[in-house]
């Protein structure tokens, strides 16, 4: 059951969201949950009053917001995403974003529609943040060379914080979205043409976490594994959303559509959709399906 104090201030917040303008009172169940959720992730990272925070991955804001709430009147949110302005449904990513710059908020943020620090040859002049943020923006990737590229060319930080899909499943319900997610990268990876879609690159967090400890820059907070935590994907949509369209798929995806496929591959691909289509049939359909755990780690930087 979600925390009622998180839920009371994902209702507060909710009036920042571009979906709930025509009834900032009477949020949706999906903003409540979304948000919720964030709050859930980005509270556990100890972000205090007056900070710097970079955010990598912002999307249309569903956690800039909550991080520009935690961060206070004195502290500041720089957030990146690379996505073209016209992205997204049934609002896009510019759309959203200029709400939450023409609010209470807004002046606690700017939007940045680039790669950050891309091909910075003078990293020492860059200013300093407190935390550096990735949540639910790894698995947007396009390849898995992105994130070490990435961390290679960030500025100082004294933390960074990572918050991804986990892929354990602590509850039956869950094990199709872990599937699925597996699959996609893996068709991902077969395409002929990158695609768009919101699973492209999965990396497991033992894989994150080997990434980051190779930069040399941060370690993992307290140690192997007390630096970490694993938070409940209660009341998302997005496995529903998720499992749902690869079964839409499923037929395209058979014949090797846009895709170089072996036959070995082939075989392993429909035998994927096949125990997926045998958890979801236990479940009594799609509506059944739960989201998997989310991994939360931070880490400090080292020296």
């Amino acid at each position: 059951m979600a925390d009622v104090n998180l839920t009371t201030q994902a209702t507060s917040l909710a009036q920042y969201f571009l979906d709930n303008s025509n009834s900032p009172t009477s949020p949706s169940p999906i903003t409540i949950s979304e948000t919720t959720h964030r709050l859930a992730i980005l509270s556990s990272f100890s972000i205090p009053p007056g900070s710097r925070v970079l955010e990598i991955g912002c999307g249309q804001g569903d956690s800039t917001i909550v991080l520009a709430s935690l961060v206070g009147p004195t502290g500041h949110v720089d957030a990146y995403d690379p996505g073209s302005p016209d992205y997204g449904s049934p609002f896009t990513l510019g759309q959203s974003q200029a709400f939450i710059k023409a609010g209470a908020l807004g002046s606690r943020i700017e939007f940045h529609r680039t790669i950050p620090f891309q091909d910075n040859d003078d990293k020492d002049n860059v200013k300093e943040y407190d935390f550096i943020v990735l949540s639910h923006c790894i698995y947007y990737f396009a390849s898995p060379r992105i994130l070490p590229a990435l961390l290679a060319s960030l500025p100082k930080s004294k933390f960074l914080c990572i918050a991804e899909w986990s892929l354990h499943a602590s509850a039956p319900a869950q094990v199709p979205h872990v599937l699925t997610a597996l699959l996609l990268s893996l068709l991902e990876s077969k395409r002929e043409v990158e695609s768009t879609g919101n699973i492209r690159t999965v990396l497991s967090p033992a894989q994150i976490s080997r990434i980051v400890r190779e930069t040399g820059i941060w370690v993992l907070e307290g140690g192997s594994g007390s630096g970490e935590l694993k938070v409940t994907g209660e009341g998302l949509p997005h496995a529903y959303w998720e499992v749902k369209d690869l079964m839409r798929k499923k037929e395209g995806v058979l014949t090797g559509e846009g895709m170089e496929l072996l036959e070995g591959e082939r075989t392993v691909i429909r035998a994927m959709y096949d125990s997926i289509e045998q958890g979801v049939e236990q479940l009594g359909g799609v509506e059944g399906v739960r989201c998997m755990d989310v991994w939360v780690a931070r880490f400090r930087e080292e020296g």
